[in-house]
């Protein structure tokens, strides 16, 4: 079975090769920037081996545990690097999942980010080849259990995530839980960043020690524990590790088993409605506005009930947070970190909606018959995300400011925020009838990449970065002036963030609805 699952993956690997090129040229730039990157681990390796015990553990143990946690939220945050071998294409052929795992990891192995993977949880065997024999050996029987790790962890997060938004009130849950993460984790981000890189740097070795008896970093720190006579302890920590991926394997078989028996649910539930007529006054003078309502009201529909939509908002949630975790750690100006929390979430709510009309897949259609005028499908998609999103943005601003000891600085960062949030609002109103892509279709997991995307994708995403980057430039150097030169052009950053992102919007919801009217029966037909 493991032989039929691997040559299955090749198999489709080689036919989408072959038919997208754009897919070709991802795959052949992450193998040569995964070539690049060889010397510079084995370096490291090598530097490491000269250094003390007590060095390379601390390195390695919370460099492995940090490899875990972006293999587990990575593939969260952007759905469908690996979804070849989706599991739900092998629930008409009957299977017993105990024989499918194998050979699911055996495929995963068919892949650039596993095979770099792999070669950097065995390069510790170089760091400690210059300590002592025994621990390059046990670098050695570790390195499969530091992997085991990775690909298990990506493999529960993206099912257990899919399995969540198939429930109403698993996607509610997670909403708020995302919000909770944002309100928990900004203190935390400037406390880090308050302590500077040497103050940073003094707690790892107390960081290390902790990660090294948890599952992310067992594995890494059973060879310093024979280096340093520990040889009971390094044991113990391969036995722990064995059996935590023992757990992650069951995990993974149950969710499997689970997603084969009983699918997660396709969809919100159904809410049903009392049917009503659109008063009469509303449909004389102003049909245009009765459509963007209309329009309003089903993409606010999906924000509640589309698992794509949930998963887009949990995204637009805790991107900037891992960017901010990232920057604090080495940058030593807590401030600004925090105060950068705002612009980055409305930067990320407004940009993320580029791609908009391609969720509605051939429900497109409806809009087309109903000759939606172009402006008004533009504006009610806008306000949609706008109803969320613009309280999201104040409150994350205002409590950025608050948590930096700045609140003189509120306005400012609200400003950058409504502004960076009103220009990619308007880049996604015209953008989303200039280049949709393929995305997951409705009722399929939002993990799922489909066919003829990377190209386009990558096309749109640039794109429109650049034009969400150029449009929330004045803004962004106002409220850089605010922040490091004169707090007292606060108010005017504030007025021109809200000014410039509704003139921003304002000016796309026109473009966008244009360009709707004149394109909208070929968008239609790229979508079905």
């Amino acid at each position: 079975m493991v032989a039929t699952v691997v040559r299955l993956r090749a198999r489709i690997l080689r036919h989408t090769l072959a038919r997208e090129t754009w897919r070709l040229v991802v795959l052949i730039a992450g193998a040569l920037w995964a070539l690049s990157m060889l010397p510079s681990v084995a370096g490291g390796m090598v530097w490491l081996s000269g250094q003390p015990a007590e060095v390379a553990h601390d390195v390695l143990v919370v460099g492995g545990a940090l490899l875990v946690v972006g293999w587990t939220v990575v593939p969260v945050l952007i759905p469908g690097l690996d979804d070849a071998l989706d599991i739900d294409r092998f629930a008409t052929f009957g299977v017993p999942v105990r024989r499918l795992v194998p050979g699911l990891l055996a495929a995963s192995f068919l892949g650039v980010p596993t095979l770099f993977t792999t070669l950097v949880c065995f390069a510790p065997v170089l760091a400690w080849s210059g300590h002592a024999p025994a621990g390059a050996l046990t670098a050695a029987v570790a390195a499969p259990l530091a992997l085991a790790p990775c690909l298990l962890g990506a493999r529960l997060s993206t099912g257990l995530m899919a399995r969540l938004l198939g429930s109403r009130r698993s996607r509610e849950l997670g909403a708020v839980g995302g919000l909770l993460v944002v309100g928990a984790v900004v203190p935390g981000v400037v406390a880090v960043g308050a302590l500077g890189i040497e103050g940073a740097l003094e707690r790892v070795p107390a960081v290390a020690t902790v990660l090294g008896w948890t599952p992310l970093g067992l594995a890494w720190a059973a060879p310093a524990a024979v280096v340093q006579g520990d040889v009971a302890g390094g044991v113990l920590r391969l036995v722990l590790a064995a059996g935590w991926a023992v757990v992650g394997v069951l995990a993974w078989m149950l969710l499997l088993r689970r997603a084969l028996v009983s699918p997660p649910a396709r969809g919100g539930e159904v809410r049903r409605r009392a049917d009503s007529v659109l008063p009469a006054r509303d449909l004389v003078g102003r049909p245009g506005l009765v459509a963007a309502r209309a329009v309003s009201r089903r993409a606010l529909r999906y924000w509640g009930s589309d698992p794509r939509y949930v998963n887009a908002l949990l995204g637009a949630v805790v991107a900037p947070v891992a960017i901010v975790l990232l920057v604090a750690t080495v940058v030593d100006a807590p401030a600004a970190v925090a105060l950068s929390m705002g612009p980055l979430m409305a930067g990320s709510v407004g940009w993320g909606r580029h791609n908009d009309v391609a969720y509605d897949g051939s429900a497109f259609w409806m809009h087309v018959s109903a000759r939606v005028p172009g402006w008004a499908d533009r504006l009610g998609r806008a306000a949609a995300t706008l109803t969320w999103g613009l309280p999201l943005t104040v409150v994350v601003s205002l409590a950025g400011a608050w948590v930096a000891g700045r609140p003189d600085l509120g306005a400012a960062a609200v400003g950058a925020a409504l502004g960076v949030l009103g220009a990619g609002l308007g880049v996604s109103a015209v953008f989303s009838t200039v280049l949709p892509y393929p995305v997951a279709e409705a009722g399929a997991s939002p993990f799922v990449t489909p066919s003829g995307s990377v190209g386009a994708s990558m096309v749109a995403q640039v794109v429109t970065s650049a034009a969400t980057a150029a449009l929330s430039l004045p803004v962004l150097v106002a409220y850089g002036a605010t922040l490091w030169w004169n707090p007292a052009l606060a108010p005017v950053t504030l007025v021109l963030g809200v000014l410039g992102g509704a003139g921003v919007l304002l000016g796309g919801v026109r473009v966008g609805g244009r360009i709707f009217d004149g394109r909208a029966p070929r968008v239609l037909a790229r979508l079905r």
